[in-house]
């Protein structure tokens, strides 16, 4: 990526599945929810798929255990590559399970 444009942060949790995907895809979800950047079009050429989405994903366990496709179903626009690093958090959830924590970093360019 040549010119980073903007990072969004987010954290996502499953409290009851245990699922690292379903985290991952809320911490994304978070990340880049509330986000509306007019100036995309002006910066891409009005070519928005010239777009670089960098993911970097904490997660508690194996990065194995995450569906990057279903992660990468949460953008609309752009050419997604992910790094899962090892972070995140499992905690009990107060009914006998454990809820799965992940963050995210999203990084936007071209």
């Amino acid at each position: 990526m040549q010119q980073i444009y903007f990072i969004e942060l987010g954290t996502g949790v499953d409290l009851r599945g245990q699922s690292t995907t379903k985290a991952a895809v809320r911490a994304v979800r978070d990340a880049i929810g509330t986000n509306l950047i007019p100036s995309v079009p002006l910066l891409t050429g009005g070519n928005v798929d010239k777009l670089q989405v960098n993911v970097r994903l904490a997660v508690p366990g194996p990065a194995a255990e995450i569906d990057l496709d279903a992660v990468r179903e949460v953008f609309p626009v752009g050419t997604i590559t992910f790094e899962v690093v090892q972070g995140g958090m499992v905690t009990d959830n107060g009914i006998g399970d454990k809820a799965i924590m992940v963050n995210a970093a999203v990084e936007v360019g071209i």
